[in-house]
């Protein structure tokens, strides 16, 4: 079972919190707030009233003997990099970090936070390129490539994966097509002709799939 030790309950650590415990996994939360604290006690393994920023406090914690911590606070940069330089002396296996803005990026990023995060910014571009996207229904970027759902193009209905090419003229793959009827097709044949209704998945690198998007306008 994967572990987490989410810090800080604004309102991105408490949706990472519950959304790891939803999955399954073991998960400790840290927060100042004891009201924050007590409402999510019951779905998580182990909830922890105290100031995470106290080396005392988070060494009581057992923090680690989790894989990774994940540190959510949103509005005092100094007391993030802070909590950030001690997991990473205490020797947390791997360490998340919340950027609030670029210099704060770059100073996480020289204290050695394994990953760093921005969530209102990736939020921002997801939803700018969906919205600007009229066939996209999903999107999910990542270390250089994008995943995204789209709705058929109308230029596409009647044709299979041989006739479109998509391989070879944009180098993207389709892993999955899923139907009206709600039915995935994984890995579909190059000969499955899409039909209205459709939605396909296609993975590829950044330049790539902007190229294919490009096309379809």
């Amino acid at each position: 079972m994967k572990s987490f030790c989410v810090i800080g309950l604004g309102k991105f650590g408490q949706s990472l919190a519950e959304t790891l415990a939803k999955s399954g996994c073991q998960v400790m939360i840290i927060d100042t707030d004891a009201d924050k604290v007590t409402a999510m006690a019951d779905i998580v393994t182990n909830a922890v009233i105290g100031d995470p920023t106290n080396e005392s406090v988070l060494r009581s914690t057992g923090i680690t003997d989790y894989e990774c911590a994940i540190v959510c606070l949103t509005t005092n940069i100094n007391a993030n990099v802070l909590l950030t330089i001690m997991l990473k002396e205490l020797g947390v296996k791997k360490v998340v970090a919340r950027a609030l803005n670029e210099g704060h990026r770059k100073v996480l990023e020289r204290i050695g936070a394994d990953m760093i995060v921005f969530p209102e910014q990736d939020m921002g571009e997801r939803l700018g390129y969906m919205l600007t996207k009229d066939n996209v229904t999903e999107f999910i970027e990542f270390s250089g490539y994008k995943i995204i759902e789209l709705s058929v193009p109308r230029e596409w209905q009647g044709k299979s994966l041989v006739d479109l090419e998509l391989r070879r003229k944009f180098s993207v793959n389709v892993v999955a097509v899923s139907r009206a009827d709600g039915v995935v097709d994984v890995s579909p044949r190059p000969d499955r002709v899409f039909t209205q209704g459709d939605k396909v998945t296609i993975i590829g690198a950044d330049k790539d799939i902007d190229k294919l998007m490009k096309q379809l306008k």
